[in-house]
């Protein structure tokens, strides 16, 4: 079995180099087969093997609504999730379209699952899995509220127009090794700020392809929306996992959200 994650740079046409969207391909074990740099969708296409049975790609993949949000943005925030709010009118004015519907079609295909995943979610879960490993006791929600709100994921993205922080790449490259095996690949210390996008790039993708390995594995995710409406996949421990069905519950009592699919 395989697995793919997908970073899918969304602003194509408002960068100097198309080349940095990424693929990372993980066997059934963690261990890292291929991370490559791609530009356009059919380059996206092709990094992607034919025998991955789970993609997971960080970018919008069904957006039906023209204004607002999707359920699954709305659970998210309620879990102290930021997430931002997906509709199509929205993506046209922040991104100029949605790639991810585009590319959406052509991931699919018979024995394979397509979700979208949020790689700072995983980092953060990542995070709270060093002090909380599986097994351990699960919280009170009062109890685990405040301790998730002080967790967060590295920051290694550029901010507006500057270059990508080498810290947050350090620690973001720490907790993936700690979870998968790289085979020695790690972000370039030195170089220019092309490198370091790149490598922001690839630890993106490689998120991705964890919260895939996880959902393969059937251990510790949890999954908001459908498919019809957009699904969010993404590592989850019994606590994260148990306050996603409360919310998803409470909220679909108050006609916030659909109610879930049994």
């Amino acid at each position: 079995m395989r697995v793919a994650g997908i970073h899918l740079l969304q602003r194509l046409d408002l960068v100097a180099s198309e080349r940095r969207s990424a693929v990372a391909c993980l066997d059934d074990a963690g261990r890292l087969e291929a991370l490559a740099l791609a530009g356009g969708d059919d380059e996206v296409l092709a990094a992607v093997p034919d025998g991955a049975a789970w993609v997971a790609v960080d970018a919008p993949l069904v957006v039906p609504n023209a204004e607002g949000s999707r359920d699954a943005e709305r659970v998210l925030a309620w879990c102290d999730v930021p997430a931002f709010p997906v509709s199509r009118r929205r993506l046209e004015r922040v991104f100029g379209g949605a790639r991810g519907m585009g590319i959406a079609p052509a991931l699919l295909r018979p024995g394979r699952e397509v979700v979208e995943t949020l790689p700072d979610l995983v980092l953060r879960e990542l995070e709270w899995e060093r002090e909380h490993p599986p097994g351990a006791p699960v919280l009170d929600l009062a109890d685990y509220r405040p301790a998730w709100l002080g967790v967060r994921a590295p920051r290694y993205r550029p901010k507006g127009g500057g270059r990508a922080r080498p810290a947050g790449m350090a620690r973001a490259h720490e907790l993936l090794s700690g979870v998968l095996d790289l085979d020695g690949w790690a972000p370039h210390p030195g170089g220019d700020d092309w490198a370091a996008l790149h490598d922001a790039a690839r630890l993106d993708a490689l998120c991705c392809a964890y919260a895939a390995l996880r959902l393969a594995r059937g251990e510790g995710s949890a999954t908001v929306g459908d498919p019809a409406s957009g699904r969010v996949a993404f590592p989850a421990d019994a606590n994260l996992r148990g306050r996603v069905e409360l919310t998803v519950r409470r909220l679909a009592s108050e006609g916030m959200v659909a109610p879930p699919r049994r």
